[in-house]
């Protein structure tokens, strides 16, 4: 099983959402886990629930999440 496939089950990650990629920095004791959609993917609009295709994106933002193991874990 890949890194990313083993991220993408211990974190719940379903389509239209993937597990990019994966880094570990051992020093740090730190695994970053980068989660993305395609970018044609149409979100539905919360108020009226149309679907429309994405223009803005916010920057990329980083949260916290549960340890693995002893490695501090980052979306």
């Amino acid at each position: 099983m890949r890194d990313t496939e083993l991220y993408k089950n211990l974190l719940g990650i379903s389509s239209p959402w993937s597990v990019e990629s994966v880094t570990m920095d051992v020093e740090k004791q730190r695994v970053d886990v980068t989660v993305s959609h395609p970018p044609s993917l149409l979100f539905a609009c919360p108020e009226c629930g149309t679907e429309s295709p994405v223009f803005d994106h916010a920057e990329e933002r980083v949260w916290r999440h549960l340890d693995s193991c002893q490695f501090f874990t980052y979306l």
